[in-house]
């Protein structure tokens, strides 16, 4: 690694502005620094960037003198800078102290040298190169700092003149200007390019912005980073935080064009608008967004909380691996609700993985999103510098395809609700996130994607459905029937095992009830004397939770005003899975209820249960196994039940209609934990410490 690099990780460092090459030519640290700062505050703090160029200046005087005494007396480089350290300390308790540090001083072997340097038998190159600067230098400043008579035309006048510049803030604050940090800076990096023969173009848009670092395109990839944006990225000083720097260009009003600096701050603004709901929405900060700089030279910086990657497959991937693909869907509906439900809604209309931007922490994912200029609705349609190498990071995906058909067909007329457009590329990008599992929420993706804007759902409607047929249940027993007239209700405490209601009309459940008529006991403490209430509607059943102390989960989403949840009620279907638990914990209390709406048996149903013992191998079937289930919609050879070391698991055997364990269907083996549930169709295990508890005819 390089000693001007900042380490991001282990394989990536990133260089830090204009004066890469000081390190790497004189390996000073200290003159380096000095650069560093003079040019972190070019733009921000005038009085700071002259007094950094000063040190860089006494630093380079330092070394300059250390090469020169050890080619002088034949001596190593760190025995010339020990015999430098030792003569500026005794200056300081000399009896002739005035008169030498006029010959020994930081300042003193800076003008000597470069003098000195002016004076070399150099190679016409380099000898037009002195010439080249000296004229510019009296372009910018024609005359010396302190006598208007005399003109910089020589390097010694130029030294002395660069000096005094930077060391008269030290005595007058205030004394520096815009111009006299940008322009001195400028002619400082030329200066030590030519005393190192280094050929390096000052470039103002690598200027480190107080401690933000522009990351090279190279390291893009590896950071997974979009080419491309039109926004840069940077990094602060120790590699650990990551921005957005928004230039607000208050100083180039008379070159920008006055629609492109309008569409700029409208950004601007959407993006401060957006990510402050964000962190009401989330219930803590999820970025800092403030203002730097100067007031015509300012930038708007996006703190993002973590690293952010792009919305590549690669990312998608990993996700995917840690289980939290529906937790990064959720975060993206959370991102577009707090766009369209704000006052004023925000509508981005070009949503695609290139302006989504994720972080994963550990149990949660934010998104960003950025680029809200319509304008580049084009540029998605027609092809532009740069596509491919952006198309490469998504494995060549059409990111033309994430755009609404109204937006495509009319780029350049903003339709009349253009939050649907935000739905169709949501859609899209459920689609793009699921990947080859998209079987599983192809029919959720055609509501979204409908041609005709007006039959596309609200994003919070969006949210609602993907909860309820998605990610806690897909339902497998419909039994044909438009409407729920009667259901099944099996109860379980694992104290007291499963009971079996039957319900055909409103019902209430608590703990202070008697199991009988409309009432159903819950023999657990942590119910509510009452708890909740079954209605029957036109439509069905709709649960309501009536303001308990716990609330209730339909399906893993809590209901109940006092933790939170939702308040509405909730409509049921055949397969809900209620639970009565304590919110805190990861795993069900010891008293939790579950409450399982099943489809109307008309066999008396018993409760069995198995034992978990070391080597445990049941299998359940229609015809074969160690348990049989009389319904034709178990396969004969349905699921097992295994425990190896220690640990319980239940596997899938290929079934027609498939295996749910918690409300989830699974395709692979799955480890068990008490309070876990399993169901085949209408038949429901649930686990505990030492038994398996089921109901069957």
């Amino acid at each position: 690694m390089e000693v001007n690099q900042i380490r991001i990780t282990p394989h990536i460092s990133i260089p830090k502005g204009n004066f890469d090459f000081v390190l790497e030519a004189t390996h000073n640290d200290q003159m380096y620094l000095g650069c560093l700062e003079a040019e972190k505050h070019m733009m921000t703090d005038y009085d700071a960037c002259l007094i950094g160029i000063r040190r860089a200046m006494e630093m380079l005087g330092i070394e300059l003198e250390k090469e020169s005494r050890a080619e002088t007396y034949n001596i190593t480089s760190q025995e010339a800078l020990r015999s430098i350290f030792i003569d500026l300390k005794r200056i300081k308790n000399s009896r002739n102290g005035l008169k030498d540090r006029r010959r020994i001083s930081k300042k003193n072997f800076y003008l000597r040298h470069v003098v000195d340097f002016a004076k070399k038998d150099h190679e016409d190159y380099t000898r037009q190169q002195i010439r080249d600067f000296i004229r510019d230098y009296a372009k910018v400043y024609p005359y010396e700092y302190l006598d208007d008579r005399h003109t910089n035309k020589s390097m010694k006048g130029i030294a002395y003149d660069m000096y005094v510049r930077c060391s008269r803030p030290l005595k007058d604050k205030g004394c520096g200007t815009k111009e006299d940090s940008a322009a001195l800076l400028r002619l400082f990096h030329r200066m030590l390019c030519l005393l190192n023969y280094v050929q390096e173009q000052f470039d103002y848009e690598l200027v480190p912005f107080e401690d933000y670092y522009p990351i090279p395109l190279e390291y893009y990839d590896e950071l997974e980073f979009v080419k491309g944006s039109n926004f840069g990225m940077y990094v602060s000083g120790d590699g650990k935080t990551f921005y957005m720097l928004k230039r607000k260009d208050m100083e180039y009003l008379d070159v920008l064009d006055s629609i492109i600096y309008k569409q700029r701050l409208r950004e601007l603004e959407r993006i401060e608008i957006l990510w402050d709901r964000l962190s009401e929405m989330a219930g803590y900060k999820p970025c800092r967004v403030e203002e730097i700089g100067t007031s015509d030279y300012r930038r708007l910086v996006l703190e993002f909380e973590g690293k952010p990657h792009a919305l590549t497959q690669n990312v998608i991937d990993r996700i995917d691996r840690g289980g939290m693909k529906e937790e990064l869907i959720r975060s993206i509906m959370r991102m577009i609700r707090c766009m369209h439900e704000g006052n004023p809604s925000i509508a981005h209309m070009s949503l695609n993985p290139e302006y989504i931007y994720v972080c994963v922490k550990v149990d949660i994912i934010l998104t960003y999103v950025v680029d809200f200029d319509i304008s580049r609705i084009l540029n998605v349609r027609n092809r532009y510098p740069g596509r491919d190498l952006i198309e490469d990071h998504f494995n060549a995906v059409d990111l033309k395809k994430f755009v609404a058909p109204e937006l495509i067909n009319s780029p350049r007329k903003i339709p009349d609700d253009p939050c649907a457009a935000d739905i169709y590329s949501l859609g899209k990008l459920v689609k793009y996130v699921y990947g080859k599992n998209e079987k599983k929420v192809r029919d959720y993706v055609e509501r979204l994607i409908k041609k005709d804007p007006e039959g596309r759902p609200s994003i919070a409607e969006a949210g609602r459905a993907f909860d309820d047929e998605v990610v806690y249940f897909e339902p497998t027993v419909t039994l044909g029937l438009e409407v729920m007239d009667e259901f099944r209700l099996l109860v379980f405490t694992q104290f007291s095992g499963f009971f079996n209601y039957s319900v055909s009309d409103t019902v209430t459940v608590g703990r202070m009830f008697s199991s009988d008529g409309k009432e159903i006991k819950i023999d657990s403490p942590i119910a509510s004397r009452t708890h909740g209430k079954f209605v029957k509607t036109d439509t069905g059943f709709e649960y309501s939770d009536m303001l308990s102390t716990n609330g209730t989960f339909i399906n893993g989403v809590l209901y109940g005003a006092p933790r939170h949840g939702r308040t509405e009620p909730k409509a049921l279907k055949f397969g809900d899975i209620l639970k009565i638990d304590t919110p805190e914990l990861k795993r069900a209390h010891k008293n939790a209820v579950y409450m399982f709406v099943l489809a109307p048996s008309y066999h008396e149903m018993r409760q069995y249960t198995i034992e978990i013992v070391e080597g445990l191998d049941v299998c359940i079937g229609r015809e074969e196994g160690d348990v049989i289930l009389a319904n034709n919609r178990v396969s004969k050879k349905h699921a097992r039940f295994v425990v190896k070391n220690g640990n319980l698991y239940v596997q899938d055997l290929k079934s027609t209609n498939g295996l749910y364990v918690n409300g989830k269907m699974i395709d692979h083996p799955v480890r068990l934990y008490p309070m876990d549930s399993v169901r085949i169709e209408d038949y429901v295990f649930v686990v505990t410490e030492k038994k398996i508890y089921y109901c069957a005819e």
